[in-house]
């Protein structure tokens, strides 16, 4: 791990000569206060790194990060803008976009960035971070959401290509043979991480869970046959094939990570973060994965999908010095740091240059890079959190002895209320 670090910083100091400068006069000292919920996880240690390569460049300039833990960073920045003590910039849940937005304790970032990051940086990702015409935050990394699976295993089974929902299946139940356990690492807790990766399943039968009519009102697609399909047809990877690990509706991410890098499953619906995860619990499995965008739904509305979850920092409407905050997250994601910081996380770049580095060639990253043209916008539905509770319920509800019918019914009721609260 310490030379990991060391590499870390070495290119992170190497990328100064590329980096955008500090708009700063050189006498003038500047502090910037960062929220950041990556100084909680494994990854702090490396954007430390590149904290100190810039600062080290940049001597006038002090970086002061305040640890906060994900779960608990939306609620603190929206406790600090009561008390008029936002911080100058704060990591961005995009689940968090309109709120912020609303409040209007976002600055917008499109007026701070340089023309070359802006033409460097994936239009899909610019479009992801932009709400009603404001650059949301400064993108530092995505986490695209897709299929990984055993390439080894794929090949014994004698299939070609996860293309549909039916090749995940057929999948599943030969990687369960193989392993002689199961097949697939479902995510089933009724929390952010097994919604969000529901999400995108049932989105891949065509559903729209939540959007605007042509009148302005909200509508769903909760209620509809295709959400039914997409429903039943998950669950009954445990309830009727078996191919998940027992307890599938108390598996959380690291349950279904640790049950792959054992080599007990062979598939999981993740972000790209989950490659390095598991190369870091099994080095033996290098080479051995592959990844596929979401396959298609079975239904004639099916299709491929992504969240791309991109991720960054944004400035707030209090910062005194949002040049100098803009300048530090441009250098953050430029290109050594965002190769060095990616192949380590797999948190992959946000900009062409730096993807197109060889870092992420392999065949684990084929289809994080292939879904990206089949993403999808994030809901700008202010209750879009409770609208992932209602899947969340479904879901988890029946991996634990509820009908389709109940699980359905308990939908409809909740959604239908929802949509009254917000269409009066």
């Amino acid at each position: 791990m310490k030379k990991k670090m060391a590499l870390a910083l070495s290119l992170a100091m190497a990328a100064t000569t590329l980096a955008p400068a500090a708009v700063s006069a050189a006498d003038e000292q500047v502090t910037l206060t960062i929220m950041s919920s990556i100084q909680t996880e494994d990854e702090g240690k490396l954007e430390s790194a590149i904290a100190d390569a810039y600062m080290e460049q940049n001597p006038n300039v002090k970086i002061e990060f305040i640890s906060v833990a994900n779960n608990d960073l939306d609620a603190q920045i929206t406790t600090m803008a009561a008390s008029d003590d936002l911080p100058d910039a704060f990591y961005m849940n995009c689940a968090f976009m309109s709120t912020a937005l609303d409040m209007g304790i976002v600055a917008d970032s499109s007026k701070y960035i340089s023309d070359e990051y802006k033409a460097d940086v994936l239009p899909e990702v610019l479009d992801y971070a932009t709400v009603d015409g404001n650059l949301m935050f400064i993108p530092w990394f995505q986490i695209p959401v897709a299929l990984i699976y055993r390439a080894d295993w794929l090949e014994q089974a004698g299939i070609g290509k996860i293309e549909t929902m039916d090749d995940f299946r057929e999948a599943a139940k030969a990687f369960t043979d193989i392993s002689g356990n199961y097949g697939f690492s479902m995510v089933g807790t009724r929390n952010g991480s097994g919604e969000s990766r529901f999400s995108v399943y049932d989105k891949a039968y065509g559903v729209d869970e939540i959007y605007q009519n042509d009148n302005g009102e909200w509508e769903t697609d909760l209620t509809s046959d295709n959400f039914k399909t997409a429903l039943e047809s998950f669950v009954n990877f445990d309830l009727e094939d078996g191919t998940v690990p027992a307890g599938a509706s108390e598996t959380a991410y690291q349950d279904a990570v640790t049950y792959f890098a054992n080599e007990q499953t062979g598939l999981i619906i993740s972000g790209s973060n989950a490659v390095g995860a598991i190369l870091n619990r099994n080095p033996e499995l290098a080479g051995k994965l592959g990844s596929v965008a979401i396959p298609a739904g079975t239904t004639e509305d099916g299709r491929h999908v992504t969240n791309l979850q991109v991720s960054g920092y944004a400035i707030t409407s209090t910062c005194e010095h949002p040049e100098e905050m803009a300048a530090y997250l441009e250098f953050a994601a430029s290109y050594d740091n965002a190769v060095s910081f990616g192949s380590q996380t797999g948190r992959i770049p946000v900009t062409e240059s730096a993807l197109a580095d060889e870092a992420f060639s392999g065949d684990e990253y084929t289809g994080f890079k292939d879904c990206m043209q089949y993403s999808i916008p994030y809901s700008t539905f202010p209750g879009y959190a409770e609208v992932q509770d209602i899947m969340g319920e479904a879901y988890n509800s029946m991996l634990t002895g509820t009908s389709l019918d109940d699980a359905m019914a308990t939908v409809d009721s909740r959604i239908t209320d929802l949509l009254a609260e917000y269409n009066k």
